[in-house]
């Protein structure tokens, strides 16, 4: 099913990366009219402080500026976006520019000025702040804002969830991703390109008893970058944290799949279903899983007609020969409309790809009457077996993977270390993963998280590594986490 969306944006940013240390890039596009008109400027600004937090106050003095006039203070910032082709390529991040009024005063008779501002939420790195007179940029100075990180809680048993919150997150290169390491191993990356520099994080506690590292590091080429002091660009800094496992028991050892998240500037959006004049076609559900029950409600129809449901799908991958295309499976073709031109149609959810909803046909004579559309949400079938000594094989059997670029793959942890990824697209949605239990005595940690699989945009790298913010900002459809337990006995 390969339905159009749009999405608009005005600047896009070109990436580039020399040597081992990321290069700042520049975006383009369309500026403000009055920025343009900025040639020389009359007057100066001055600040308190030229770097430090969202929330801090500064303070703001400017000299020569036009005497009695009013003037707006403006701070220049972006806004993020993920780049897609029809509903299903993956182009990369893109930013377009989002100036805001902090404060209108007026300068006095000799034309100078004083007051404060708060920094406001938003991405971090460098930002201009601007006077505007009479529709000119009239005095600007440079502020920095800084990257900050903060964890909650501190210590629980196996199976608490860590939040890992970060603030000012650049929309540059090399400030814009960052991973999470938990006792030095990787974990998954920290992004914030749709919530302006805002993260939300989230893993969850596993190991042995005592105190572990997490540490968060920068790295636009996909992986930590350990030694920032030796880079061009080393003002970036990282953060490290201690959690406590403590010695009770785990908050669950069941599985289960998270609630589906909305997904990164509310996701794609699909063309509406096509329906005839007077024609209405419902579920009872917009989503669900694999084998779940669904009722489908039409209305207006032919009256005492035979009726047919057609169910649209994707079949094949992108590896072989063959490729990959649209397929149609009939669902039922016995059904018949009653004497309103009415019917209901209760069936269970085809074991099949997950991402994308699917569209649905309501067909008279062979002609497409009306038409919906349902989601195949994530499940998790089985772990067979789910318990055993160090060494033994088992799999986890999942339903209801996608097949777009974004959704692709999905990106397995174990006790928080990236272990490699899933995908589904060939088998139809269904994935048996193989693992092998490794780890002291106990239970160990599983966990599933989305990923982007592959893109046309090289840097920053945000290919298949778990993505710990998918909660808010990962592109397309809004994929849970999946999360399970294997108990290693001895």
């Amino acid at each position: 099913m390969m339905k159009r969306y749009t999405i608009v944006f005005s600047a896009l940013l070109l990436l580039l990366l020399v040597g081992c240390s990321d290069k700042e890039e520049k975006s383009t596009g369309d500026k403000k009219d009055t920025q343009q008109k900025e040639v020389a400027l009359q007057g100066t600004l001055n600040l308190s402080a030229d770097k430090g937090r969202i929330g801090d106050e500064v303070k703001l003095t400017a000299e020569s500026l036009m005497p009695n006039e009013p003037l707006t203070v403006v701070w220049t910032d972006m806004i993020g976006k993920y780049e897609m082709e029809e509903n299903y390529s993956f182009i990369g991040t893109t930013y377009e520019p989002n100036d805001q009024e902090l404060l209108t005063a007026q300068a006095d008779s000799n034309g100078k000025w004083e007051g404060t501002i708060t920094i406001p939420q938003g991405f971090g790195d460098d930002h201009d702040i601007l006077i505007h007179q009479k529709d000119t940029v009239v005095a600007k100075a440079n502020y920095f804002v800084e990257t900050v990180f903060t964890m909650s809680p501190e210590s629980g048993p196996i199976g608490t969830e860590i939040t890992i919150k970060g603030e000012g997150l650049s929309w540059k290169m090399y400030g814009s991703l960052w991973h999470l390491n938990y006792d030095n191993k990787y974990t998954g990356m920290i992004t914030g390109v749709s919530t302006k520099g805002s993260a939300t994080a989230v893993i969850r506690a596993t190991g042995n008893k005592g105190d572990h590292s997490i540490t968060i590091e920068s790295g636009s080429s996909g992986s930590p970058y350990l030694n920032r002091s030796e880079s061009a660009i080393n003002y970036i800094h990282t953060e490290h944290f201690t959690f406590n496992v403590t010695n009770e028991q785990p908050i669950t050892v069941e599985s289960y799949v998270e609630e589906a998240p909305t997904a990164a500037g509310g996701g794609i959006e699909l063309d509406p279903p096509k329906n005839k004049k007077g024609v209405t076609v419902s579920l009872n559900k917009e989503e669900g899983i694999v084998g779940e029950e669904v009722t489908l409600t039409a209305n207006g129809l032919p009256k005492n007609e035979n009726v047919s449901i057609d169910w649209h799908t994707m079949v094949g991958n992108r590896v072989s020969a063959a490729g990959y295309g649209e397929k149609v499976n009939t669902l039922e073709k016995s059904l018949k409309t009653d004497a309103e031109g009415s019917l209901t149609y209760t069936f269970a959810i085809p074991d099949d790809l997950g991402g994308l909803p699917h569209l649905i046909d309501v067909k008279v004579k062979d002609e497409v009457y009306g038409q919906t559309a349902l989601r195949i949400l994530p499940s998790i079938v089985s772990i067979t077996p789910s318990s055993g000594p160090v060494g033994t094989k088992f799999v986890v059997e999942i339903k209801g993977s996608g097949w777009t670029e974004f959704d692709n793959a999905l990106a397995v942890t174990y006790d928080n270390s990236y272990v490699g990824y899933i995908c589904g697209f060939n088998s139809q949605g269904t994935i048996k993963l193989p693992l092998v239990a490794t780890g002291d005595t106990g239970h160990r940690a599983i966990d599933i998280y989305p990923s982007i699989y592959k893109g046309q945009q090289i840097q920053p790298n945000l290919y298949l590594n778990p993505q710990l913010t998918y909660r808010d900002d990962h592109p397309g459809t809004g994929i849970p986490a999946l999360r399970m337990y294997f108990e290693v006995t001895e």
